[in-house]
């Protein structure tokens, strides 16, 4: 079990840069939602509405799974139902934790630097001033 959490933990922290980017990537191109992908802004556009679509639904996901867990726990009789449901809790709530943790991560970065992550779909990206 140990070998699957650390397993995880490292594919969530290496998605961690991509998720930010995609969240908070912020130089006045204007994202149009029903534009085709023909370059880099455009890209991140459709990336940032599709990770603003997913996380609500990971979110759901995880409540559900931990409703699940605590269901099966509080009815089950047999020793073996109580430990999966007990497991099915736990996961939840690591689960939750980690997708609340990254969103809160996003926010604490984009606060720090200054990123304002407008629902006006307005990408500023970053540049280099010589």
């Amino acid at each position: 079990m140990k070998k699957k959490l650390i397993a995880l933990s490292g594919f969530v922290l290496s998605l961690a840069p991509v998720v930010a980017l995609a969240a908070s990537v912020s130089s006045g191109v204007s994202c149009n939602t029903g534009a085709a992908v023909t370059d880099i802004s455009s890209l991140l556009c459709k990336l940032s509405q599709l990770l603003n679509s997913v996380i609500p639904v990971l979110i759901a996901l995880g409540v559900v799974y931990f409703v699940w867990g605590v269901v099966t726990y509080v009815i089950s009789s047999d020793e073996e139902a109580k430990k999966t449901g007990r497991n099915r809790i736990i996961y939840g709530l690591i689960g939750l934790a980690v997708i609340i943790a990254m969103w809160g991560l996003v926010g604490i970065l984009t606060n720090t630097f200054g990123l304002q992550n407008s629902n006006s779909g307005v990408i500023n990206l970053p540049t280099v001033s010589y």
